[in-house]
């Protein structure tokens, strides 16, 4: 906002004395033509005028602006200079200053208890806030690696220097990027005491911001026992990148995973996915139940994905229901089922695949469900050879081509 001000009051100053010198130059046009008219002179400058206006608008106009121009041109340039120089020299203080902060810091959790001397240190080092900003970066860096009880005396040291309040100031700012700060350091310093203003951030409108606030809701002490409680509060889409960036940090911090069926029948369906994607993820088969009810989903990524993970859970259990939802599906959905039967290699499901095999004209129907059946063992094989010695021709190229073990 300062640097708007910087450039827009010159700006104002021209401005004003444009609107000056016209109101005077126009009076001193209409003198001289007066002295003209009455001595019946009529030069060059004179028709000029007549062409122009017998003010000088366009001309003053025309030189007001470029004089404008060049001039907020120059103002600009100069304010440009200046900033960058200025923020030169604050990246060199700021590497310098980050350096000594990060040794006082490393130097003060070494002694069981910080000194009045090294304490006086850290609140000299508060009282500017670019200087305490710098402070909190290092604390966050060594925060990063440090064991569980050098944290705790850490985060006391961040209290005792009164820290939380620069970082509350960020978290209740109306920039996003502020709002971001603050979260990274909540969370890397496992400070819960601002959950209910965060959690309000999982629902954001930027992107960024929502992504961050997830990020911090799962890292947070309070939640390591269900570190994703927030998706009962996720109304926005939970994006594909969104959902590989936190099972990533979910691996990485080694958190305790949660039972991802609490969340199957969330309104959110991006919700559902990613909780389908995470039953997969960790084999949580006592779900089938859930998983079963989403087989008749109203969505149909939502059913096309849950038909997978039953295939890929081997859930036998739901052969029966997928067989009776087949006829009802679209073809994307009935290629899903038949792979998912294929997977399960449940001897019961043969006699529906051959019927598939048997009745439907698409190529690629009838490979699936060959493969299904192959997919039984030495039961399925037997079958396919029985099916292969039958007179119904249409089909034993099919069934060739998936036996062949060479192209398989």
């Amino acid at each position: 906002m300062k640097n708007r001000i910087k450039i827009f009051i010159p700006v104002l100053l021209l401005a004003i004395l444009f609107v000056v010198s016209f109101i005077l130059q126009s009076r001193y046009n209409h003198v001289v033509l007066d002295v003209v008219n009455a001595q019946n002179i009529e030069p060059l400058f004179l028709r000029q005028i007549a062409i122009f206006g017998t003010s000088f608008m366009f001309l003053n106009v025309l030189i007001a602006s470029i004089a404008i121009c060049f001039i907020t041109m120059f103002v600009i340039l100069i304010f440009v200079l200046l900033n960058r120089r200025r923020m030169e020299r604050r990246a060199v203080v700021k590497e310098r200053l980050s350096v000594i902060y990060q040794q006082l810091i490393l130097d003060a959790l070494e002694d069981k208890v910080i000194d009045k001397k090294e304490f006086k240190k850290f609140k000299k080092i508060c009282n500017s806030r670019f200087k305490r900003n710098i402070l909190i970066n290092q604390i966050i860096d060594v925060a990063t690696v440090m064991p569980n009880e050098l944290l705790a005396k850490l985060r006391k040291l961040y209290y005792d220097l009164g820290l939380i309040k620069e970082t509350k100031r960020k978290l209740y700012s109306r920039h996003w990027h502020h709002k971001i700060k603050a979260m990274k350091e909540l969370s890397h310093l496992e400070i819960t005491d601002y959950n209910k203003k965060i959690i309000r951030y999982v629902n954001a409108k930027n992107d960024t911001l929502r992504m961050e606030a997830q990020i911090a809701m799962v890292r947070l002490s309070d939640f390591q026992e269900n570190p994703f409680l927030f998706l009962s509060y996720l109304k926005h889409d939970f994006s594909l990148w969104e959902q590989i960036t936190l099972h990533q940090l979910m691996v990485e911090a080694n958190m305790n995973v949660p039972n991802f069926g609490q969340w199957l029948n969330s309104e959110n369906e991006s919700v559902v996915l990613f909780c389908l994607r995470m039953i997969r993820e960790y084999n949580q088969t006592d779900n089938a139940d859930k998983i079963l009810h989403l087989i008749y989903h109203g969505n149909e990524p939502v059913r096309r994905l849950a038909i997978e993970v039953a295939g890929d859970l081997k859930l036998g259990e739901l052969s029966e229901a997928l067989k009776k939802k087949y006829k009802y599906e679209v073809y994307e959905v009935e290629l899903e089922i038949v792979k998912s039967l294929g997977k399960m290699a449940e001897p019961k499901t043969i006699q529906f695949l051959q019927y598939i095999v048997d009745s439907e004209d698409d190529t690629q129907l009838q490979i699936e469900a060959t493969k299904a059946i192959k997919n039984m063992g030495e039961i399925g094989e037997t079958y396919l050879m029985k099916m292969l010695n039958s007179e119904y021709k249409n089909y034993n190229i099919v069934i060739k081509h998936v036996l062949d073990n060479r192209i398989n």
